[in-house]
């Protein structure tokens, strides 16, 4: 399974209609590329969390080490929206695995109708990670698990993200 995710459209959804601060913006994002990190290293499902961004030029993919999640940053002249539209049409007809495509955003749901494409809702993808989280707190192998962010990307990647996200290249 190959899941693509239009990041701040579901971080929206995870706030439940109270916007996000610019101030906490950094945590929050950070916050939920950790969760989907950590799922997404359970499950070995291969992982595409799309954000959009002013701050680029270019779009920016970032593959994250040691799993199977990669960010990609969009740029002024091309937004989440489409980048995710092409990256479904690329895993449609470059493999033969099904794909799911997190977002409420009606154009994106539009153009993941097709088949082998599942369109989720972001409550409903939110609520699977959410159980994900219960499971893993309640493991009697919680303490030899490990499920973090830092667990699982070395420091100068992590720094890399971080200047990225900030727009220092």
């Amino acid at each position: 399974m190959i899941c693509i995710i239009d990041g701040y459209n579901v971080m929206h959804a995870l706030e439940e209609g109270a916007g996000i601060a610019a101030d906490d913006l950094e945590e929050k994002r950070n916050s939920f590329i950790e969760s989907v990190i950590n799922e997404a290293a359970v499950s070995g499902d291969e992982t595409i969390i799309v954000f959009d961004s002013t701050v680029s030029k270019t779009p920016e993919r970032h593959p994250v080490p040691d799993t199977p999640v990669t960010v990609y940053f969009a740029s002024s002249s091309e937004s989440a929206d489409i980048i995710i539209g092409k990256l479904v049409q690329q895993k449609l007809s470059g493999t033969k695995e099904d794909i799911r495509v997190v977002s409420a955003d009606w154009e994106v749901q539009k153009g993941a109708m097709m088949a082998r494409v599942e369109r989720v809702p972001p409550r409903n993808f939110l609520a699977e990670i959410k159980n994900f989280e219960k499971k893993v707190a309640n493991s009697s192998q919680m303490d030899r698990i490990r499920w973090k962010l830092e667990h699982k990307v070395d420091v100068e990647t992590l720094k890399k993200l971080e200047d990225m996200r900030r727009g220092q290249d």
